[in-house]
């Protein structure tokens, strides 16, 4: 500038009074660029708050609409191109200042319904979480109800179990069938390990309270305080049965499952009947118990005793012989003969002529007991050719008759071979299942010695 100054010829004091002037005009100017950018600066604050309240009400309902998120952008469109409208040297401010401002902005309306989404996320897994215990409360018990009310009738069932024997008969082998009549205490003791646990269970439940005792019978056990009966345990079946003296019409709409045994005589002191078959009807029994004593007092110290243990299982036979089971024989089933005796057999047909359950059961047993020492075999029909018909054939006349025995055996084993056709009695350690149906297709027996 000071050149064109020189240029036109302007020197000393003219010169400084010009560079005053310029300077003079150079602030006027930068005056009003200040004034110009205050007077846009209030002309862009209606639009910035006309966008503040447009933009919030779309967001408040994000998840009903999706189109009007999309509305939004034209609108922006159009206030950002009227502030563009303005003069060059003042639009450049508003726009460095509405991006900030519309950055802003669009936090505000995402964060609120983003917020409420997520409360409403919640508010359903809530509702979800708190529907699934009441689905999952409401179905298991269902299916042990319907295992309570199936009853079935074999449940009351009385056993009576049947077995085919066969036995000599006036100098016949016949089939028997045997009927087993068992005693209350017979039937506890071949019981399941469930059934005795409920007995002992029960029987502790019915003697704690005062003055009541128990009696065994053959068909149960009565528990009873003086001349008053309040309960009786049987099996009945393969379930443990409880009859108490309560009406059982009382409880025939109750959670207790009972029957009515009012019309027959056995139970008129105890007609209620209530079958223990599970842990919830122990529960419930005890509250029938509860009701059938009426009030009566309990003890104040009761040892629990373990009955079950008392009552281990064995075997039909030995409680057969103790008297505990009684075996009633049909007398109609022993007029077919099992087989008739032959007077001579091959071992190649003893198979088709007799079954082996029946030459199991007709081996007769020695009180004499086997010695493994020195063991040998014989044959059937060595043993035809060396006796006599209705001989006895036993070890040591089989050493004094038979060369091939070894003089020094103490056990004798019998094999199928050949021929029988003679009558005998053979005494010997072991049989094959073919000797002995040779002996006994020919009117003969097979006597087995004990193993040692």
């Amino acid at each position: 500038m000071l050149s064109l100054f020189l240029l036109f010829g302007l020197e000393g004091e003219t010169l400084k009074y010009v560079c005053i002037a310029v300077g003079a005009v150079a602030l006027l100017l930068i005056v009003l660029a200040i004034v110009v950018g205050v007077r846009s600066r209030k002309k862009n604050k209606p639009l910035k708050s006309t966008q503040a309240t447009q933009q919030p009400q779309p967001a408040e309902e994000p998840i009903e609409t999706v189109s009007q998120p999309v509305e939004e952008e034209p609108a922006l469109a159009v206030e950002e191109h009227e502030v563009e409208e303005e003069p060059a040297h003042e639009a450049q401010e508003p726009e460095a200042e509405e991006e900030p401002a519309h950055e802003a902005q669009e936090p505000e309306a995402e964060e609120e319904p983003a917020h409420e989404a997520q409360e409403h996320e919640a508010e359903e897994e809530i509702a979800h979480e708190a529907q699934e215990p009441e689905v999952e409360e409401e179905h298991p018990p269902i299916p042990e109800e319907k295992d309570d009310d199936r009853d079935d009738i074999n449940d009351d069932k009385e056993e009576d179990e049947q077995v085919r024997k066969v036995r000599r008969i006036d100098g016949h082998v016949r089939y028997i069938i045997i009927k087993y009549n068992k005693s209350f205490t017979a039937k506890i003791i071949q019981s399941s390990d469930e059934v005795k646990a409920y007995y002992s269970e029960i029987k502790n439940e019915l003697l704690s309270y005062e003055g009541v005792k128990s009696r065994m019978s053959w068909k149960g056990e009565t528990f009873y305080a003086g001349r008053v009966t309040y309960a009786k345990l049987c099996v009945r079946g393969k379930c443990l049965s409880l009859f108490l003296a309560l009406n059982p019409q009382d409880y025939l709409d109750s959670k207790y499952i009972v029957d009515d045994m009012t019309q027959i005589a056995t139970y008129e002191k105890t007609p209620c009947l209530y079958r223990l078959k599970n842990d919830r009807r122990i529960k419930y029994s005890k509250e029938l118990i509860e009701s059938v004593m009426d009030g009566r007092e309990r003890l104040s110290e009761l040892e629990e005793v373990d009955w079950a243990s008392e009552y281990p299982y064995e075997e039909t036979q030995p409680l057969v012989d103790r008297g505990l089971i009684k075996e009633l024989t049909e007398e109609d089933a022993q007029s077919g003969d099992v087989f008739l005796p032959r007077d001579c057999v091959l071992a190649s047909e003893v198979d088709e002529l007799m079954q082996d359950d029946v030459a199991v059961a007709l081996v007769e047993e020695t009180e004499e007991i086997s010695d493994k020492t020195k063991t040998d075999i014989v044959n059937i029909d060595t043993l035809s050719k060396c006796f006599e018909n209705g001989e006895t054939a036993a070890l040591e006349e089989m050493k004094k008759r038979i060369p091939a025995i070894n003089r020094k055996a103490t056990y004798i084993k019998v094999l199928a071979r050949g021929t029988l056709d003679k009558q005998l009695t053979v005494i010997a350690d072991s049989f094959s299942i073919e000797a002995v149906k040779m002996i006994l297709l020919t009117g003969g027996n097979a006597v087995k010695k004990k193993n040692s």
